[in-house]
């Protein structure tokens, strides 16, 4: 992403100039508050201070310590390259950013200029060389713009949240280091040098460590212009959002602008090249910014940043408590715990290099696949009624969750739905907050209106009614070897296809609320997971089928983690029917794909029976922590049966028309 361009008048443009040009600079403020104040700041880092960073501060010495290295390390594990998909699907743009908390990046306005753009973008951490030359593993991030959100135009500056896991499930935004920022002046003087950490037109992270001299600091007599820093370096495209540093390594600027050298010609604008030609801005805007001569490069001031940040913070009816948090500790009311208070670079509670050192080979940058963010307005939701008690004749209330099942968390909070159901056409989802995935789902199907819908190409889409960050999407799925775990339905895509809304009921299907990590001989096979549900639903009653369907996960304490995701080990699903005389049957199921949940391997594909159970439904509510009617515990074909059923085929099955 080319560098922002700043026109100034001929005059400003001229001061900047002769300041540069300067070989003694005039400081702005040479009191003895303001070199106790410039040396608190220096205190305040973290990284020590003593006699010869005064000495360096006036002009005596270039001396640092060597822990000016070590601390840049950290410092640079904060900087990520962003990318912006073009909404449109065409090549999208890069730019930098940084964390300024365990949860929350910096980028610049004119990088990320909405919520929408954000959801179409992703941060990537650790996209540089090591000391081999060789690529060192990346990791790819999500961002939330609707758990913190705040941009500014005119300040250029976008502070947005970003997931706490890594596409691939793999890596912890707590890996990584956050740059703290410090509200307060005097963390940087004129003739004092800065440093640019930057992804330059999205290539690997490189450095501006010195020829970057500080200029001027803002202009007590415009308010506006109070608001930048300018100062001479080598930035170049993609830089946009870059963290620029003091010797402290405390952020003093977001970097988001270049000053060309400029003349107007018979009121044509003209920019001066490098080689001293000059060309129309038209012209010129079109070249990479290395062929542009620059009088200055631009930044906002943190401290000036932080006062916005805390003004629209402030005036939001809705505010962001990752938002809140980050202001409370910038401005130390209440430091983040397990950070020391005011120290610049940060290393994060729980840091760790595992994820670094353990990544595997096929998950590489040049190998893994981008997951696409697909997600529709909530006024599509508008109009969902969801699962019908009342579709069978006789009322079939949704189960309830008892303190066995809610011991595997809470049920998510629904927008829009006080009762914390999500609906959509003909089923209805009830969802885990803690294990990402659905309780379970209840879906109506009508047989004689099913409509015979060819399936398309499948896209699956998070519901703006949940939290993103809940929603389990192609981070688990999208590169998988051997394609391991298929994106299963909970409803299945056929069941509530059906009455004039079937296309829609379709479409409904493939929300990530409705899905569930299956292996995919389990999802696939006619003789398992996807055979058993054609089964019963088909051998109901040959006429004309009408049942409504319970199907969930079954959550156990030993389930195993797999990519930041807990794999389910069994599914279970129940199956309510009516015949012609309206009579009331049900019958319950447990199918378990245990020996693929465990011990994940990668090395070589598992094999093995499947294990298929009818239970009754008295076991299925032990097992999950569910409470069905007592309708349907009483319509049980199964009840007086001892203990499970094991399914060695579909003869096996204790079936109501039989």
């Amino acid at each position: 992403m080319n560098n922002r361009v700043v026109e100034y008048s001929d005059s400003f443009r001229k001061e900047l100039k002769e300041l540069r040009e300067l070989p003694d600079k005039p400081r702005r403020d040479e009191s003895f508050t303001a070199i106790a104040q410039r040396i608190d700041r220096m205190a305040e880092s973290g990284g020590g201070v003593s006699a010869r960073d005064f000495e360096r501060y006036i002009g005596r010495n270039d001396l640092l310590r060597v822990n000016y290295l070590e601390r840049g390390v950290i410092a640079a594990g904060a900087v990520c390259r962003i990318y912006v998909a073009d909404p449109f699907g065409g090549g999208g743009e890069w730019g930098t950013g940084f964390l300024v908390s365990p949860r929350l990046l910096v980028t610049n306005n004119h990088v990320i200029k909405s919520s929408d753009t954000a959801l179409r973008s992703f941060a990537e951490f650790g996209y540089e060389l090591d000391t081999k030359g060789s690529f060192r593993p990346s990791k790819r991030f999500q961002l939330m713009p609707q758990l913190g959100f705040i941009s500014d135009r005119d300040l250029d500056f976008t502070l947005v949240a970003v997931a706490e896991r890594s596409e691939d499930g793999s890596a912890a935004l707590l890996d990584y280091s956050f740059l703290r920022l410090n509200p307060n002046l005097h963390k940087v003087d004129e003739m004092e040098f800065v440093t640019i950490i930057q992804h330059p037109n999205g290539e690997d992270k490189h450095i501006a460590v010195r020829e970057n001299e500080v200029i001027k600091i803002g202009d007590r007599n415009d308010s506006h212009l109070d608001n930048w820093l300018w100062y001479a370096s080598d930035t170049a495209p993609g830089s946009s959002g870059a963290p620029v540093f003091n010797d402290q390594w405390q952020v003093v600027a977001v970097h988001h602008a270049g000053v060309p050298e400029t003349r107007e010609r018979d009121g044509i604008v003209e920019y001066q090249l490098t080689n001293n030609e000059w060309l129309v801005r038209e012209e010129a805007e079109r070249l990479p910014d290395d062929r542009v001569k620059w009088v200055a490069n631009e930044g906002v001031r943190t401290s000036k940043l932080i006062a916005k940040v805390l003004e629209l913070h402030s005036s939001q009816t809705e505010r962001s408590p990752l938002v809140q948090e980050f202001l409370d500790d910038a401005m130390g009311v209440r430091t983040f715990p397990g950070t020391p208070s005011q120290e610049s670079v940060v290393r994060s509670p729980i840091l760790t290099t595992r994820a670094i050192e353990s990544a595997p080979d096929q998950f590489s940058l040049e190998r893994r696949r981008i997951p696409k963010i697909k997600m529709r307005p909530l006024s599509y939701y508008d109009g969902r009624q969801g699962y019908d008690l009342d579709f069978l004749g006789v009322t079939i209330p949704l189960p309830q969750l008892t303190d066995k099942a809610l011991r595997f968390g809470s049920l998510a909070q629904v927008q829009g739905a006080s009762d914390k159901v999500l609906r959509y056409t003909n089923f209805s989802v009830v969802f885990n907050e803690k294990r990402r995935m659905a309780f379970f789902t209840a879906v109506n199907i009508d047989g004689k209106r099913w409509v015979n819908l060819k399936r398309g190409n499948d896209e699956w889409y998070f519901d703006p009614r949940l939290p993103m960050e809940l929603q389990i999407g192609d981070e688990l799925y999208g590169s998988e070897p051997g394609n391991y775990f298929d994106r299963g339905h909970l409803t299945r895509r056929l069941d509530p296809v059906w009455g004039e809304a079937a296309a829609l009921a379709d479409e409904d299907t493939f929300h990530w609320t409705n899905c569930a990590p299956q292996y995919w001989e389990f999802n696939q096979g006619k003789e398992l997971w996807q055979g058993l549900e054609n089964f019963i639903l088909y051998n109901t009653d040959q006429e004309d089928v009408r049942a409504s369907v319970f199907t969930g996960p079954l959550f156990q304490d030993d389930d195993e983690e797999h990519r930041g995701v807990l794999i389910p080990q069994y599914f279970w699903k129940v199956v309510v029917v009516t015949d012609r005389g309206g009579k009331l049957y049900a019958s319950a199921y447990v199918v378990s794909q245990k020996q693929f949940a465990k011990n994940i391997p990668f090395e070589k594909l598992p094999v093995g029976d499947f294990n298929n159970f009818q239970v009754s439904i008295g076991k299925l509510e032990q097992r999950t922590g569910l409470a069905f009617s007592n309708d349907v515990r009483a319509a049980d074909v199964f009840k007086d049966g001892s203990g499970d059923r094991r399914l060695r085929s579909f003869g096996d099955i204790v079936h109501p028309r039989r």
